[in-house]
């Protein structure tokens, strides 16, 4: 996604494939709809296949749009592509290619989408490992959903999910641990659907993890409410960093959850997602989703301030989608919206909320994104959230405001953003003016790793440089070790502030930061 358009089409030209098979989402068709005709110019002979969720359900139109591509296959393709390759190779006819959709003469043959019965092989192998590169590797211990949410597809199609065999999984959770990546992201919908399996899992990866690479994170997407207290007691006994879960609150509202088929004990969620965190020893991230219906902005903003109360490292504020194949999309009258005709199909109205106030989230959710889940300012937030008790959703709305205003010109660097927060702050609250400067000097000082901090929070004091000298002899700092320091506290800045940057914690990615009255300096 990050690479143009035209380089994509040198590299796949490059290698003159006969057949080139392209998975597309959302978050690509844009691209392939460009790529296709790239690749079609100049390799007029090679035989091009589409298959993945965002054409799976709109076979029809997608042949009728896309004429450069010559085959479709419909759901899952791992048996139904090497089947059309061996047909392709006169090993097999196209008749026995499941949901396999294509032209025939004016007219275009279509098939039902194809689901495997067992979970397809694994693909792991020395191709997948030099390609991999260190970035994060993906594992499917499972598949499908026991689930039906309106809004999503991996509960649509299977009563229950595949289960891929523990022996395999414990064997390619191993290999991908040792294959250069510093995060294993298990792609499993819900990965504690089944808690036995769940336990047995996570207990192999804590078991195995003194012979992993340091820092290495497993990453899974859970349901909060069915998490059980096995399951809590095997995570809290993982060492700091290993785990990192991903909750889909989506809702707050137990009505609007029910509305879209997701069934939710909103108490029990509550209670275990807050253990999850009190634990300390795993990211917790949070998903909100904006637009689902019987949500207004009004109890959208009581939802997002709860879920933000939670005390999550991240909360995302995510726009409905009406995918291709989703129930959401085709029951329109149940679930009526306007969305963008182009994917990623975002809703942007629904009977309750507005173009209007989907702006408002949007600024809501610039704020929160550069904010609180670039973990940038924990100690300001925290203060201004519980210790005196400012609505989350107006906070990041207010700063929302100022962050795009000050960015119509360009994006601001963070010491401007830092600037720009604490004006914002500080011209708001003018009698906590001093608190919130010192609770953004330590924010800054526990999460850039740098001696040199921004020019709004430096402190004009004459015993800077005997202060940095006297720290230097009372507490030596490591070779290598970068050290920044500043001056919190009141009037007479009676402390000092520093962080050597070592030890982070693995799991907010913040680091320490000490105060130290200037007395025991003997300044």
């Amino acid at each position: 996604m990050n690479e143009p358009l035209q380089s994509v089409a040198e590299r796949i030209i490059q290698e003159n494939p006969r057949v080139l098979g392209v998975s597309c989402y959302i978050w690509n068709i844009k691209a392939v709809k460009a790529l296709l005709p790239l690749i079609r110019a100049a390799l007029p002979q090679c035989v091009i296949v589409l298959g993945g969720p965002e054409v799976s359900f709109c076979p029809k139109e997608t042949l009728e749009a896309m004429t450069e591509a010559d085959f479709l296959i419909a759901g899952e393709g791992e048996l139904p592509f090497a089947r059309l390759l061996d047909a392709l190779a006169g090993l097999g006819s196209l008749e026995d290619v499941p949901g396999l959709c294509h032209r025939e003469g004016n007219d275009i043959r279509l098939s039902q989408p194809f689901y495997h019965e067992e979970m397809p092989p694994s693909p792991y192998g020395p191709e997948y490992f030099n390609q991999l590169s260190g970035r994060i590797a993906y594992i499917e211990a499972s598949r499908g959903c026991p689930f039906a949410c309106a809004f999503c597809l991996s509960g649509r199609e299977r009563a229950r999910p595949q289960l891929a065999p523990l022996e395999r999984v414990f064997s390619e959770i191993d290999a991908l641990a040792h294959s250069g990546t510093r995060t294993v992201k298990f792609v499993d919908r819900t990965f504690n659907a089944a808690q036995a399996r769940a336990d047995t899992i996570l207990s192999h990866i804590i078991a195995r993890s003194k012979e992993y690479p340091h820092g290495l994170t497993f990453h899974f997407e859970i349901a909060g409410d069915i998490l059980a207290a096995s399951t809590m007691e095997i995570i809290q006994s993982a060492p700091a960093g290993l785990f990192q879960f991903e909750i889909g609150l989506q809702s707050m509202d137990e009505t609007t959850l029910t509305r879209v088929l997701r069934k939710t004990d909103m108490g029990r969620l509550i209670k275990n997602v807050r253990a999850l965190i009190a634990g300390g020893n795993a990211h917790i991230h949070l998903d909100l989703i904006a637009g689902l219906p019987g949500e207004d902005l009004a109890r959208f903003a009581r939802g997002f301030d709860e879920a933000y109360g939670l005390g999550p490292h991240a909360l995302q504020l995510g726009f409905l989608k009406l995918i291709h194949g989703s129930a959401m999309r085709e029951d329109s009258q149940t679930y009526p919206a306007s969305f963008e005709p182009e994917a990623p199909y975002t809703v942007t109205s629904t009977p309750w909320m507005n173009g209007g106030d989907f702006d408002t989230l949007r600024l809501v959710e610039r704020a929160l994104d550069k904010l609180h889940n670039s973990g940038r300012f924990h100690h300001t937030l925290t203060w201004l959230t519980r210790g005196i008790q400012v609505s989350p959703f107006s906070l990041f709305l207010r700063l929302g405001r100022a962050i795009t205003e000050a960015e119509a010109g360009g994006a601001l660097s963070l010491d401007d953003l830092t600037a720009l927060v604490l004006d914002n702050l500080t011209g708001w609250l003018p009698e906590d003016a001093r608190i919130i400067r010192d609770l953004m000097l330590l924010d800054r000082l526990a999460s850039v790793p740098s001696s040199v901090l921004p020019s709004c929070l430096k402190e004009a004091d004459a015993r800077f440089f005997t202060c940095k000298r006297a720290l230097k002899a009372r507490f030596p700092r490591k070779p290598g070790i970068i050290r920044a320091m500043g001056f919190p506290g009141g009037g007479g800045n009676n402390k000092v502030a520093f962080s050597d940057y070592e030890g982070k914690d693995p799991v907010t990615g913040r680091w320490p930061v000490r105060a130290i009255p200037l007395a025991r300096l003997r300044l």
